[in-house]
C-alpha cells in the first residue's frame, strides 16, 4: 500500500482527517480495529453473513441497501466484484481500497459490527453493516482471522490528485463522437479519446446533449415520481463502489438541509448543499435515447444520477419521460454561470 505510516500521536490531529476516518483513528485499538490490507480476502468471506446492509457514499450522498451477499461475484481478470439481488445492484473495486477497518462498538454515527473501506485519500468508499444474532459471532471471526498485526498505526492519506482538464477541444468532433454512441461504456472511451472529465464535456456540447437544470429539479423530480408511483433507478458511486437502487420510491422528506428517501431494505440521504450543479443529459444507445439527471459536486464529481427504472423489453419507460417534462427546471442565473465555468 503505497502510503506513509503515522504513529499513534496523531490522534490528537484526528480531527484534520477526513471524516469518518479521524473519528475511527481516535479509537484505534480500542472501539476500531485495523484489518488486513486484503480486501479481496474480505470480499469473498461476505457469505459468511446471509445478510448485510451496504452503504455507498461520497461527499453529499450515501446509499444503504440490505441484501444477501451470497450471490457476490469476483472477477481477478478485471478486479471487480458484483451483485445484483432483487433491487440492489453493487459494483465492487477494491483496487481502489488502501485501508480496511473494523469498528466493534459504537463510534458516532457508526453502528457495531460495521466494515469500513477506505481509499489513499483517506474517503470512505464503502461499509458493510452486520446485524446481530448469528451474523455478529461471524463477524467476529472474521476480524480474528484478518487482523491487521500493527494496531498502533494507520496510513497517512495522500492529498488527493487535482485533475487536468483544460486542454483544446475539437468540438464537432465530440458531438459526432456522442452523436453515434451505442453502448453505456462507449461514452467514458469517448471521453478519454477527448481527454475530457464528465462535466466540463456537458458543458460544451449543446442543450440536445445536456444542459443544466435547476437543483429544485431534484426535489420535484423525486416527488412527483413517489406520488406517481413511476420506478426509478438510483446510482450512489465513487471511484471505488457504485451502488443502485431501482424500484418505487417513497416521498422524499427533508431533515435540515438533506433530503432522505426511507422504505424497507433501503435508506438514501442527499446533502443539497454539497451539490453543485444538475444537469439533463441524453446519449443515444443500441435501444434508443437514454436520458439521465447527474448531479455534481464543488470539486467536479458526479455524485448522483437519476434514470427511468427498466422495464421488460424497454430501456426507458414512457413514464420516466413524462415526468422529466414535469418535474426539470430552468437553471436560475447564477447557476447558469456556475454551470458554464
Amino acid at each position: 500500500m503505497a502510503m506513509n505510516t503515522v504513529s499513534r500521536i496523531d490522534a490528537l490531529q484526528s480531527s484534520q482527517w477526513p471524516a469518518p476516518l479521524g473519528t475511527c483513528l481516535s479509537q484505534l485499538g480500542d472501539r476500531v480495529l485495523r484489518l488486513q490490507d486484503e480486501p479481496t480476502a474480505l470480499l469473498k468471506s461476505l457469505y459468511r453473513f446471509g445478510s448485510l446492509e451496504a452503504g455507498t457514499c461520497n461527499r453529499a450522498c450515501v446509499l444503504r441497501q440490505t441484501t444477501s451477499y451470497q450471490r457476490l461475484a469476483y472477477s481477478s481478470h478485471c478486479g471487480v466484484a458484483r451483485l445484483r439481488q432483487g433491487a440492489v445492484t453493487m459494483e465492487v473495486f477494491p483496487r481502489q481500497w488502501a485501508l480496511a477497518l473494523a469498528v466493534l462498538a459504537p463510534v458516532g454515527d457508526i453502528g457495531a459490527g460495521t466494515l469500513l473501506f477506505f481509499d489513499a485519500h483517506g474517503a470512505l468508499q464503502c461499509q458493510l453493516h452486520v446485524p446481530g444474532g448469528s451474523g455478529r459471532h461471524a463477524f467476529e471471526e472474521l476480524v480474528c482471522a484478518m487482523l491487521h498485526p500493527d494496531q498502533t498505526l494507520l496510513p497517512r492519506p495522500h492529498p488527493a490528485p487535482t485533475p487536468l482538464d483544460a486542454g483544446r477541444v475539437n468540438l464537432a468532433a465530440l458531438e459526432q463522437g456522442w452523436s453515434v454512441l451505442r453502448e453505456p461504456q462507449d461514452f467514458a472511451a469517448l471521453l478519454r479519446r477527448h481527454g475530457l472529465r464528465r462535466l466540463r464535456a456537458y458543458r460544451l456540447v449543446r442543450d440536445k446533449f445536456a444542459r443544466p437544470v435547476s437543483l429544485d429539479s431534484v426535489s420535484a423530480l423525486l416527488t412527483l415520481g413517489a406520488l406517481r408511483q413511476t420506478p426509478l433507478s438510483l446510482r450512489c458511486g465513487n471511484k471505488g463502489c457504485v451502488q443502485r437502487f431501482e424500484g418505487m420510491l417513497p416521498l422524499p422528506v427533508w431533515q435540515g438541509d438533506r433530503l432522505s428517501l426511507c422504505r424497507a431494505g433501503m435508506r438514501f440521504s442527499l446533502a443539497m448543499r454539497e451539490v453543485a450543479s444538475v444537469w439533463r443529459v441524453r446519449k443515444p444507445s443500441a435501444d434508443g435515447v437514454v436520458t439521465t439527471v447527474e448531479l455534481f459536486d464543488t470539486a467536479g464529481e458526479r455524485v448522483l444520477t437519476i434514470s427511468s427504472g427498466r422495464s421488460r423489453g424497454r430501456l426507458e419507460l414512457p413514464s420516466w419521460r413524462t415526468l422529466l417534462a414535469d418535474s426539470l427546471l430552468p437553471p436560475d442565473g447564477a447557476a447558469l454561470a456556475e454551470a458554464g465555468g
